[in-house]
């Protein structure tokens, strides 16, 4: 038997796949943490070592990601403490002050 795949006006928007899937997120309860006394232990809404600071992105190919990688992990340094001094340097070569 051969299926027929659906046509527009039968198959559901994924839009409406979306929404319904939200929908039914936010119909879950969430129940907090909490420790052996039962107190309620409130998450706090950001990182502590992310306050006061800016989410910077962009895409590179993926042999350039691994390089990047496996340079933090020869230098023993984070992924973002090499990216903090790679836009430091980027200051300073267009005469900014690095302050990354």
């Amino acid at each position: 038997m051969i299926e027929k795949t659906p046509t527009k006006a039968t198959a559901k928007p994924k839009r409406a796949l979306l929404s319904q899937a939200v929908q039914a997120q936010q119909a879950t309860t969430v129940t907090p943490h909490s420790n052996s006394n039962n107190e309620t232990i409130d998450k706090p809404s950001q990182r502590t070592g992310r306050v006061g600071t800016r989410m910077l992105g962009g895409h590179i190919s993926e042999p350039a990601q691994r390089q990047f990688k496996i340079l933090a992990a020869v230098q023993d340094k984070t992924v973002q403490a090499l990216l903090e001094e790679a836009i430091n340097d980027l200051f300073i070569k267009y005469g900014k002050e690095p302050i990354a």
